[in-house]
């Protein structure tokens, strides 16, 4: 098991400021965003709508 150290930023952070913005597709509120499956995937949802996407990220 790998050790963390309390020292190190959170690699899903730093790697969260590149995933870009969207806005809900009917409220047209920005919606929250987080990385799924290990990274591969972002997921969008909107706080007003409980509205969700899924896409996949692509690599760079």
């Amino acid at each position: 098991m790998a050790e963390t150290s309390m020292n190190q930023p959170d690699p899903s952070t730093a790697a969260l400021a590149d995933v870009p913005d969207r806005n809900c597709t009917w409220c047209k509120v920005p919606m929250g965003k987080r990385l799924v499956g290990g990274g591969r995937y972002i997921h969008y949802t909107c706080p007003k709508c409980i509205f969700q996407h899924t896409t996949k990220r692509e690599k760079k």
